[in-house]
């Protein structure tokens, strides 16, 4: 009895909750309670969801992983709710030269054109709005996300307006499970899953995610002084 309790516990396929992966590279979000929560960071590749409303600072959570800089790679924004101004690119640090937008027409085409993406090698970082997204597609993009060295955010609308949408309620096999809302000048974030670590509930994040008059001026101004071009693909 006790050689095969042996056997089990030193199976490769059996993960412990308390140990955690040393070898694995991460990101820091810059929020010492939010990357401790996270054990470090987010993981450097792989599928991230968040579930949140649009426009309430869901990106500039990102910033520091978006405009992390590897050579000759690029960041593409797939399906966007929005126009993405390269003024608010270049705060980052971000060469918009680097930048790819697609605008896809369809649901299908959306997760097709991440997926290439991913497959690439040209992406570190491919961000996607999506609220149809399935286990099978989720999975496929992970995958892609894993074996090219990329990270992939998925962004969807929260549980509570999808309701009708089984797909935006079920558990997916990807790497990092968020849910963003916002509070009382703050940014709340939830873990509610992710490899490695346990789920983590209402993390504030105090931040100016709305732009003040300083910041607005500074993106018309800049804005006037050089016309700055994206490569967009619909």
């Amino acid at each position: 009895m006790n050689k095969s309790l042996s056997m089990l516990e030193n199976h490769p396929h059996i993960w412990r909750a308390r140990e955690q992966s040393q070898q694995e590279e991460r990101f820091s979000l810059g929020f010492d309670q939010l990357d401790e929560a996270l054990n470090g960071g987010i993981s450097t590749s792989g599928v991230i969801r968040i579930r949140t409303l649009t426009g309430i600072g869901e990106l500039s959570l990102f910033k520091h992983v978006i405009s992390k800089q590897r050579t000759h790679k690029m960041i593409a924004f797939v399906n966007p709710p929005g126009d993405i101004q390269a003024p608010w690119l270049a705060t980052f640090g971000i060469d918009v030269k680097q930048v790819l937008i697609v605008k896809p027409s369809t649901e299908k085409e959306s997760l097709w054109a991440t997926e290439q993406c991913l497959k690439s090698t040209a992406c570190h970082c491919v961000i996607l709005w999506s609220n149809g997204v399935n286990t099978k597609e989720s999975r496929r993009l992970q995958v892609a996300a894993t074996h090219n060295d990329a990270l992939c955010l998925l962004f969807t609308r929260p549980n509570r307006n999808s309701m009708h949408n089984s797909a935006a309620l079920q558990t997916l096999p990807i790497s990092l499970d968020l849910c963003l809302n916002y509070r009382q000048h703050a940014l709340e974030v939830s873990v509610l899953k992710q490899r490695h670590g346990w789920p983590k509930d209402s993390i504030a994040i105090h931040n100016d995610w709305t732009p003040n008059n300083r910041a607005i001026k500074w993106a018309v101004e800049h804005n006037k002084v050089k016309r700055h071009v994206l490569h967009s693909v619909s």
